[in-house]
């Protein structure tokens, strides 16, 4: 198992443990990756992408289910985004740990279409129980399918997230004016309100 397939041959996917789930980044029909960094990392992109990077507008991002070709070596980059996660494949007695700051590669090969079942395989916390997954072995036609398909879902969805970059102001709606009701008298523009009328000392 040390041994890893050539990378040309194999489809690597990013796999990014967070309690309780598994996040997978896979390319997109260019087979290019998009930048990565730190400082993206969000609940909502927890696995850190750059929205600005041409190169991740068809990259497939997906939670809880993973779909693979079969007969093709899958090389699966582990790590989390906050605690230690074992990601594990029972019925192919697969498992590697997902560290904090560490990117730990695994590979297998599916030999059979079909589904299997994904979970931590490392106490995690109060939901660890929950954190579980599907692995969706497909044919070739039928994965480069799914792939076409979730590829247009992203190019739409990170287009529309890109239009404005993290940090950048955003644009509300000026609040409306209040409008004076029908025939209630108007202060004329440009003229100052007329001050107040002083007490009266004797009052």
């Amino acid at each position: 198992m040390n041994q890893f397939p050539p990378g040309k041959e194999a489809l690597v996917v990013h796999v990014v443990a967070q309690q309780f789930s598994f996040n997978y980044h896979l390319p997109g029909p260019d087979g290019q990756f998009g930048r990565r960094d730190v400082s993206f990392v969000t609940n909502a992109n927890p696995l850190g992408l750059d929205p600005n990077d041409p190169a991740g507008k068809d990259d497939i991002v997906t939670t809880g289910e993973l779909h693979v070709p079969v007969n093709r070596p899958v090389i699966c980059e582990l790590s989390s985004k906050d605690v230690i996660h074992d990601f594990f494949l029972p019925s192919m007695r697969i498992a590697g740990d997902a560290i904090p700051g560490l990117l730990i590669p695994i590979w297998f090969t599916p030999i059979k279409t079909g589904t299997d079942e994904v979970i931590c395989g490392q106490l995690c916390g109060l939901g660890h129980y929950g954190m579980k997954g599907t692995l969706v072995v497909d044919t070739p036609q039928d994965y480069q399918a799914w792939l076409k398909e979730r590829a247009e879902l992203a190019g739409g969805t990170q287009g529309a997230a890109s239009s404005q970059s993290p940090g950048a102001p955003k644009t509300e709606n000026a609040p409306t004016q209040p409008q004076p009701s029908p025939g209630a008298p108007q202060q004329p523009k440009n003229k100052p309100a007329a001050p107040a009328p002083s007490p009266n000392p004797g009052g």
